[in-house]
C-alpha cells in the first residue's frame, strides 16, 4: 500500500493519497496458541473475543509454553514462552518483570502464569464483551449505526476520488 501510495503521489504531483505509517510494537507477531504460526481463525490457534471469560481461560490453559520446562521446579525461559508474549501485551508491567524473575528461577509455573495470563486478558476483553451484549440487545441500533458510517464513509471515499480524478486529470 505504501509503496503504491507514494508511486501514485510521485506520478501525478499530488499528495491526494495518505501514506500508512508503520506502528511498531514490541511485539511484532502475536504467536497462536499452539506456539507455531501467527494466531489466525482458520488454523483454529486463537482466541475469539467472543468467548466468555470461563471459555477465555480454558483456550489459554491449551496455550504452548517453554518446551524445555517439563516440570515446575525446572526453571524455565521467558524468552521463548508465548505465554510470556502475550503477558507484555495484556498484563502491568510489574507483573511482567515479576513473572521474568520468577520463571527463571522456577518460582512460578506455567499453569499459574497461564492463569494469571487469562485474568488479565478477561480484564482487558469485559469492557468489549459488555459492549458486545449491549449491540446484540439491540440490533435496530446497530443497523442504524452501521448505516450512518457507511454513508459517512462514503463520503469521504468520494471526496478522496474526486481529488485523484482531478490529479489524473479524468473528467
Amino acid at each position: 500500500a505504501r509503496e503504491t501510495v507514494r508511486s501514485f503521489n510521485y506520478r501525478f504531483g499530488t499528495k491526494v493519497l495518505i501514506e500508512p505509517q508503520v506502528k511498531h510494537t514490541e511485539v511484532k507477531k502475536v504467536v497462536g496458541i499452539d506456539g507455531k504460526d501467527k494466531m489466525s481463525k482458520s488454523l483454529n490457534n486463537h482466541i475469539e473475543l467472543a468467548l466468555t471469560a470461563e471459555e477465555t481461560t480454558k483456550r489459554v490453559r491449551e496455550m504452548v509454553t517453554d518446551p524445555a520446562r517439563m516440570r515446575k521446579t525446572d526453571p524455565g525461559n521467558p524468552d521463548i514462552c508465548n505465554v510470556f508474549t502475550m503477558h507484555k501485551i495484556f498484563s502491568p508491567q510489574e507483573e511482567v518483570d515479576m513473572i521474568n524473575v520468577e520463571c527463571r528461577k522456577a518460582g512460578i509455573g506455567c499453569v499459574d502464569c497461564k492463569l494469571r495470563f487469562a485474568s488479565n486478558l478477561n480484564k482487558h476483553l469485559e469492557p468489549f464483551r459488555a459492549k458486545r451484549a449491549e449491540f446484540e440487545s439491540k440490533p435496530a441500533e446497530v443497523k442504524d449505526i452501521l448505516a450512518d458510517g457507511g454513508k459517512r464513509a462514503r463520503a469521504i471515499a468520494q471526496q478522496t476520488m474526486t481529488e485523484v480524478r482531478e490529479a489524473m486529470k479524468l473528467p
